[in-house]
């Protein structure tokens, strides 16, 4: 988001841009997040024998019993999914702020528009990610698993193909999109509004003028309300 609202380009290269960025973030996001992904899926699924006091439990003895790895076990369909939930999330958001031509001119969109883009950018993340979210949980929740990489993603691939068909890649689609569109509509709605806030109490006039900081605060407070707001679905 920072590199693409920095630089100005024709719109086919604003496109290119634009998912190169979304890329770059969901890279980082996974790398450091998915510990507390992994947790996250446990503490939810408790059963028998894993029973976890909370999450700092939850890291120190999967990290004790099965090794520090474990922590990232999922990792290429957890990538797969951020890098296919923030390319096109953020491709979608910008390509139909630049149609809409919401940004033009240095005037700010209402709340009502950032919110309903949001939501719209929802619906194509929720078709994006759903095979890799399903794939993901499966191989986070297998605790004798032992190898987590490339080839475990293909085995479970075939195995739910084979037993469920294509269609078991898109297991939860209706919970997912209950949570992306709410979701999205509320980040993307909330960060683009602080953003506006922060541009007003700094006196500058255009989203590329604000401060790297108060684009990662935007964000940073854009997301917490989401998540606060989606997290049982």
């Amino acid at each position: 988001e920072l590199g693409c609202q920095r630089l100005r380009h024709p719109p086919r290269m604003a496109d290119l841009v634009d998912t190169a960025a979304g890329c770059v973030g969901a890279t980082a996001c996974t790398l450091g997040g998915l510990p507390f992904d992994v947790a996250k899926a446990r503490l939810q699924a408790g059963g028998a024998g894993h029973a976890y006091s909370g999450l700092a439990d939850c890291l120190l003895t999967t990290a004790r019993t099965e090794g520090a790895l474990a922590l990232y076990r999922g990792m290429v369909p957890a990538l797969s999914s951020a890098l296919a939930e923030n390319s096109v999330g953020i491709t979608v958001q910008r390509s139909l702020r630049r149609a809409l031509g919401v940004d033009d001119g240095g005037q700010r969109p209402s709340v009502g528009t950032e919110l309903g883009l949001g939501a719209v950018t929802g619906v194509f993340t929720s078709v994006a990610i759903c095979p890799f979210e399903v794939l993901k949980v499966r191989l986070q929740l297998n605790h004798d698993l032992v190898d987590a990489g490339p080839a475990a993603l293909l085995r479970e691939l075939r195995s739910l193909v084979g037993s469920e068909g294509l269609s078991g890649l898109y297991r939860g689609i209706g919970s997912l999109v209950c949570r992306d569109v709410p979701y999205n509509t509320l980040f993307y709605g909330s960060y683009e509004s602080l953003c506006t806030l922060f541009m007003r109490l700094t006196g500058v006039q255009r989203k590329e003028e604000l401060a790297t900081g108060w684009v990662f605060l935007s964000g940073g407070l854009g997301g917490c309300i989401g998540w606060a707001l989606v997290l049982p679905f």
